[in-house]
């Protein structure tokens, strides 16, 4: 895959931009969109062509993760919401005519935490990567980030059982609070360590590995909760 220098500013035309059909053009997208009810339930078998196991990246970034993984795991498809267009463009555009890359991995340039419960059904990802979120560090903006309370149990909704959120971070404040919000939300078990080889780096964690910082890797499984004790018992 070509390596991503400065913003292509070309509008996506290919199948990888989900924004036409979500929103009703490539150029709407960001913070404050809503997905077009004519639309829902979304057919995700349709937009892939297939059916697979899927898995979703909030906050791809670059994209050097969900490309690599998109290799990685080709029996998955793989969806990407970011809140950010030139990063989405610039992926589309360089998934679309690359599609050993690309054909198993739909975009969608939306802020994910407005999106995520009317795209997805519940129980229908077998994963999901919260990489190096941006920690708004300013009080006003604590409420901006990404995993607080009431999304984690959002998040457990959405995974089969069996399923797990995979976090990564370099801010150990950062990692704590996901940490707590997780293990705060019944049906989930955890925290499990996992390896910097388990999955690919990020662009971020590549310089970070290199500079010799620590990252902060652990995952939540979702697990069944048995019916009338709120206690989380795994899925067998």
């Amino acid at each position: 895959m070509p390596r991503m220098r400065g913003p292509v500013q070309d509008e996506p035309q290919g199948p990888t931009l989900l924004n036409t059909h979500l929103f009703g053009a490539p150029t709407i997208g960001g913070n404050n969109v809503t997905v077009r009810p004519e639309v829902l339930p979304f057919d995700w078998g349709q937009a892939f062509g297939r059916e697979a196991p899927r898995t979703l990246e909030i906050g791809f970034n670059r994209g050097k993760f969900l490309s690599e993984l998109a290799l990685r795991w080709p029996d998955h498809d793989h969806i990407g919401i970011e809140i950010r267009r030139r990063y989405c463009w610039r992926l589309a555009n360089l998934l679309d005519r690359d599609p050993e890359h690309g054909g198993n991995v739909r975009l969608v340039w939306a802020d994910a935490k407005r999106v995520t419960a009317d795209l997805l059904p519940p129980g229908s990802l077998h994963a999901i990567f919260v990489n190096f979120p941006d920690p708004w560090w300013k009080r006003r903006h604590e409420k901006r980030r990404l995993v607080q309370p009431e999304y984690a149990q959002e998040l457990r909704d959405l995974l089969a059982v069996g399923g797990a959120v995979w976090v990564k971070s370099d801010v150990a404040a950062i990692a704590e609070e996901i940490d707590a919000s997780l293990a705060g939300t019944p049906g989930f078990e955890g925290p499990e360590p996992f390896g910097p080889d388990d999955l690919p780096f990020t662009y971020r964690e590549a310089k970070c590995v290199k500079a010799g910082m620590p990252i902060h890797r652990f995952r939540y499984r979702r697990v069944a909760v048995a019916a009338g004790d709120g206690q989380s018992t795994t899925n067998t």
